[in-house]
């Protein structure tokens, strides 16, 4: 019962974790077999398990817990950072994952885990509420997601997040934008801030718009991207442009 209590307040642990606990591994690999019949605990992947409810046997934690848990260093991202924050339009069960170690993807409890390598790893908290996760800021996660639309589930469910987006830190949106150092990203960025009429100042605009002049850019990569915007230099999906339209008609 000691050990339980032990593994319950971790939630999510290692063999290895097991066996300093106990002192042997093998002791601690036959006892984890033991518990996985009993209902105490699940196998999440190789060497990983978690706890389990000790009324129902499912498995006491969530994916972003699960997903912090892989590696030493890894974090939620793209859109299920979004779903974390409470700003994605649907929940998806592909979890996008960032870290400095790799690892291979696998699937648990009805979700699929992948990593996926990102060129930087500021702007990742651990939320007050739950030591257990380690996720992108909103900030971080607005400039990942314009970045790979496709890991937020396409055009039209990045624009339903960003729309649901209330306040933005602009000191970390830059600290993002400079981390990554593109030029495409700071014109989509900026593109997209100012389409759809989110919270941030016209000089951050400004500092996006600088860019504008140095290059055509895509907004997507699936070929949705047909309409021009010349101010910004930027292909875009025609009904964004739309979206857009309609809001400023909304207002007049």
């Amino acid at each position: 019962m000691k050990l339980l209590s032990y593994l319950h307040k971790k939630l999510l642990f290692t063999l290895q974790d097991v066996a300093e606990e106990i002192g042997n591994v093998r002791s601690a690999q036959t006892l984890l077999a033991r518990y996985q019949r009993q209902g105490y605990v699940s196998r999440v992947r190789r060497g990983m398990y978690c706890v389990n409810n000790i009324a129902t046997s499912l498995p006491e934690v969530n994916k972003y817990q699960v997903a912090s848990a892989i590696t030493p260093t890894s974090y939620v991202a793209y859109h299920a950072a979004m779903e974390y924050h409470g700003l994605a339009h649907q929940l998806y069960y592909d979890v996008s994952i960032g870290g400095e170690q790799s690892f291979n993807s696998f699937e648990f409890d009805g979700n699929s885990y992948a990593f996926r390598n990102i060129a930087t790893h500021i702007g990742v908290d651990t939320p007050i509420a739950d030591s257990h996760v380690r996720v992108t800021n909103v900030e971080r996660t607005v400039i990942d997601c314009i970045d790979r639309i496709d890991l937020c589930g396409g055009w039209e469910e990045l624009v339903n997040c960003l729309r649901s987006v209330q306040y933005l830190r602009e000191v970390e949106l830059l600290a993002v934008l400079r981390a990554y150092n593109r030029i495409a990203l700071y014109k989509k960025a900026g593109f997209l801030f100012e389409q759809l009429n989110m919270p941030v100042s016209d000089s951050l605009i400004e500092d996006c718009r600088r860019y504008a002049k140095e290059s055509v850019t895509y907004l997507t990569s699936d070929g949705d991207s047909k309409a021009f915007n010349a101010v910004w230099r930027l292909y875009a999906p025609m009904n964004l442009l739309i979206i857009n339209y309609q809001d400023q008609n909304e207002h007049v």
